[in-house]
């Protein structure tokens, strides 16, 4: 028995027996999904010949929007009132689905116990634009709250997916009281979190043990480095033995300087800015005092700067303190330095050195630390006047901070910005292709 065309998920029915006298004075009626398995308990029952019974019912219809029906009794006729269906399409598509409550606990809770189901399992919401789920919570408390219960295996208690290839588009945007920061930017790739303030926090990241990790993968999944903000681990060189603000697990590279600050003991609006200083190698040095006997001193390299420092590329300077001396390097190696004079004397020594790890490193090297992030990109307002100045001397962005299309051609920009391109598209496509319906 085929109920309608529309999308039904069930129907009410009241279902009546009549001239039921027949060879047997008892009988029953079954009903249930169409081409289903015939269930054991009936719908309605009678025992008496020659009566009319009736019995309502809610039975579940088949995909197709079918039930079937059995009497238990050939001779007795059936009639079937459908009275109400329930559906996946409201009566009025303007109308929404409203619950109101006045619980302390919850308002709907939804339970799936199969064990083997695999994507959504619980509540799924599809729109065609606008917000798809919102949570918002009128006094204290979470606007969405995400526990995953499982204590074993990979599990997310909050998962965010963006399928779009497009700019600026993330899979999970968090935004504070104060807004988002600013215009977004032209040009910049997608991300899984963005975290937006205008004046506070755009992301904030607290633990006892690292805060914030950065991992940076090659494409068979191996770690090319990472980076670390606020970590527990290590000891930091100097007499505070605490904590890393900033740890590198490999290069650190910056388009500016590197400072450090401190307060200045009288002004409050005053601080002391130091710079690092900065080479074409990557050096290493240990510096001290000492003084000729019998016009000889010998000076007892460090082990730590014997362990970093490659045996080729010594340096020593020699400062005598006092009258005018004649003061020399007899030998230098990695083990000790041994130091002549005219006449016994104070003197400074500083001993500069390459580190093995780098003895190789080359100041001049290709990179696309500068390259424009695509065609539409501007230039950045962080970069020094002199930088600046350099980039449109060399043709990577015009004056007025547009990018250089003959650049980008010559340098081959434009064919690294299409295969992102493309490379985003078809993740989409795949995404779109898997996407629960």
């Amino acid at each position: 028995m085929k109920v309608n065309d529309s999308p039904l998920y069930a129907v009410s029915l009241n279902v009546t027996v009549t001239n039921t006298g027949g060879q047997t004075a008892f009988g029953f009626i079954k009903v249930w999904p169409g081409g289903g398995t015939e269930p054991n308990v009936s719908t309605l029952n009678w025992s008496t010949a020659g009566v009319t019974v009736a019995n309502a019912a809610i039975v579940p219809l088949s995909v197709a929007g079918t039930i079937s029906l059995r009497s238990g009794n050939n001779s007795s006729d059936v009639i079937v009132d459908v009275n109400g269906y329930y559906s996946s399409v409201l009566g009025s598509p303007i109308d929404f689905f409203d619950l109101e409550n006045n619980s302390t606990s919850l308002t709907m809770s939804l339970n799936n116990s199969n064990g083997a189901c695999t994507g959504p399992c619980g509540l799924q919401v599809v729109v065609q634009s606008g917000i798809a789920v919102a949570g918002i919570s009128e006094a204290s408390g979470d606007g969405v709250y995400g526990l995953s219960n499982v204590t074993t295996g990979l599990t997310y208690g909050v998962y965010g997916e963006s399928r779009s290839p497009g700019a600026n588009s993330a899979g999970v945007q968090g935004v504070d009281v104060t807004g988002i920061a600013a215009t977004l930017p032209v040009g910049f790739a997608t991300a899984g979190v963005i975290g937006d303030s205008r004046s506070s926090f755009g992301v904030w990241g607290r633990s006892r043990y690292v805060a914030v990790l950065g991992e940076l993968h090659s494409s068979t999944g191996d770690v090319l480095t990472e980076g670390i903000l606020g970590t527990t681990f290590g000891t930091a060189a100097d007499s505070t033995t605490g904590p890393w603000a900033v740890f590198g697990l490999g290069n650190l590279g910056a388009s500016g300087a590197k400072h450090f600050v401190e307060p200045h003991p009288a002004e409050p609006n005053t601080v002391i800015l130091y710079s690092s200083l900065e080479g074409r190698e990557v050096g290493t040095y240990f510096r001290g005092t000492a003084r000729t006997v019998g016009r000889r001193a010998v000076i007892e390299v460090p082990e730590d700067f014997r362990i970093v420092t490659d045996d080729n590329g010594l340096t020593v300077q020699l400062t005598p303190v006092g009258p005018l001396t004649t003061i020399s390097v007899e030998s230098e190696d990695l083990n000790r330095i041994v130091v002549l004079s005219s006449q016994d004397v104070t003197f400074h020594y500083l001993v500069q050195g390459v580190r093995r790890a780098y003895k190789d490193f080359q100041p001049l090297a290709k990179g696309y630390e500068f390259m424009p992030l695509s065609a539409e990109a501007r230039m950045p307002d962080y970069l020094t006047e002199e930088a600046k100045r350099r980039l449109i001397a060399n043709g990577t962005y015009n004056a007025d901070g547009t990018v250089n299309m003959e650049t980008a051609e010559r340098a081959g920009w434009t064919k690294i910005w299409a295969d992102r391109e493309a490379a985003a598209q078809e993740a989409a496509r795949k995404a779109a292709a898997t996407r629960p319906k």
